[in-house]
């Protein structure tokens, strides 16, 4: 079994090297699927292995914040040259340095988590031992996991393969899939898991890891704002925002430093800490704000800081290194065991603030900007920034894009996919790096992956 799952994530993946087999995990224990699945202690068990192996690869815990913030304008590698590739947006596929090699990480890692549920798709599909309302729950889980998965794939690469089983003979070979057919099959999951999942967190008290229906309709209305379906992504928006009672409330200008922090009620999906749930800290802010790190933010985006922006201040750390002036990301504070210390921080996967400037991006396009800057507000006023009282449309959208640079710097790929999305990459970047090319806007499929799948075909301009 173990040999098996193994081999069909390799395929998925492009990954043929022997060595790569102790990296990425069986989705279950050496038991075999029929035993996994034979008791709820067991089915759930091999859920938890499933998330934590997903939820804590290096894809998840670091590189899509750090591979995308240099990607974009949000951040730059100071004292050495690892990442300029990243910087500079002139990877290439067949590179070798390690710059490419963290992207072709997170098409595996990627790839793993989608087998991963699958896995536990079918085993529960197929389980006679497990009750009704396991069944719902654990298939809900799973088909949001799979959806998150598949969100980040798709907005990193374009078009992927779709895969919904772990038959090797069905994935190996695979093609790729259009973008448009990936959002279908995304917003399938999230729409089915939304309806069955839990409205609170009291299964796991004092942490918001549990996945609820507020934060399938959070992912859900993201997709439908990505995929330019403006009266879906108000309304999914709206679900959080107003229909969940006092679940979630915006922090004050005062704690907008602790948004962060386990729990807090800014949060809607938050992760596991880093390396065990007790630690209390993050791998961002094990690489961010430890005072050896060698990232910093770009001028330009410290320099757009209102001078009452409290964001600037409290999620910005300004230090020196090596000589070198060193404005870290600092969003996340706690760089060590944290257990005990009255601070403990998690990966925040979705919240509240995004809901509003969703939102307000979906009111704008609908025509009802004055709505849409009324949602926008809510977010800069929390922040410290002045009310805008713009009236104009197109004012507004640049207003919002601004805020959410400004919300989501740093911060799991959002300034890089709305870059994309709002087809602003080629303008921004263009005139920020002399070596950006428009190709650069979708990172390069793994050449490894190619290489095992003559039906995959590499993205545009980079073969």
């Amino acid at each position: 079994m173990r040999r098996i799952a193994l081999i069909n994530i390799l395929l998925i993946a492009g990954l043929t090297g022997c060595e790569k087999l102790i990296e990425i995990p069986a989705p279950v224990t050496e038991m075999s699927s029929s035993l996994v699945f034979s008791s709820k202690q067991t089915a759930l068990a091999a859920l938890s292995g499933a998330m934590s192996s997903t939820t804590g690869s290096l894809t998840m815990s670091l590189y899509l914040t750090t591979n995308t913030s240099l990607a974009a304008d949000d951040m730059q590698f100071i004292a050495n040259t690892n990442y300029e590739e990243l910087e500079k947006n002139t990877y290439l596929p067949l590179s070798s340095t390690s710059a490419v090699n963290n992207i072709n990480s997170m098409w595996v890692d990627l790839y793993a988590g989608i087998y991963r549920f699958n896995s536990l798709l079918a085993g529960v599909e197929t389980s006679t031992a497990l009750s009704d309302s396991l069944k719902i729950q654990m298939t809900a889980n799973a088909k949001f996991m799979r959806g998150l998965c598949y969100f980040y794939l798709v907005n990193l690469y374009k078009d992927v393969p779709l895969i919904l089983t772990t038959d090797v003979s069905q994935t190996a070979l695979a093609p790729k899939d259009s973008a448009s057919k990936i959002y279908s099959q995304i917003i399938t999951d999230l729409t089915q898991a939304r309806d069955v999942l839990p409205d609170n967190y009291s299964s796991v008290a004092g942490t918001r890891t549990v996945i609820t229906k507020w934060a399938a309709s959070a992912l859900l209305a993201r997709v439908y704002l990505y995929t330019g379906q403006w009266s879906l992504a108000e309304q999914e928006a709206s679900k959080v925002i107003d229909g969940s009672g006092s679940l979630f409330v915006m922090k004050s200008t005062a704690t907008i430093g602790d948004i962060f922090v386990r729990a807090n009620s800014e949060a809607i999906l938050q992760f596991g800490s880093y390396l065990s749930a007790i630690t209390g800290y993050t791998y961002e802010g094990l690489s961010f704000a430890s005072t050896y790190t060698q990232y910093s933010l770009r001028s330009d985006l410290l320099n757009s800081f209102a001078a009452n922006d409290v964001r600037r201040t409290k999620w910005v750390r300004d230090t020196t290194y090596l000589g070198t002036i060193n404005n870290q990301p600092y969003k996340f504070k706690v760089t060590t065991n944290a257990n005990g210390t009255g601070r403990m921080e998690a990966p925040t996967v979705l919240r509240l603030a995004e809901q509003y400037l969703i939102r307000a991006e979906a009111r704008v396009q609908l025509q009802r900007a004055v709505e849409g800057r009324d949602d926008m507000n809510v977010v800069r006023v929390r922040a410290g920034v002045d009310a805008s009282t713009s009236t104009d449309a197109a004012a507004i959208a640049l207003e919002i894009e601004e805020e959410n640079r400004h919300e989501f710097f740093c911060e799991n790929g959002h300034r890089w996919f709305d870059l994309r999305r709002t087809g602003r990459i080629n303008t921004v970047l263009g005139a920020l790096k002399p070596t950006w090319q428009s190709r650069a806007a979708y990172f390069p499929l793994p050449q490894t992956a190619i290489n095992a799948n003559p039906n995959l075909i590499q993205n545009p301009d980079y073969q």
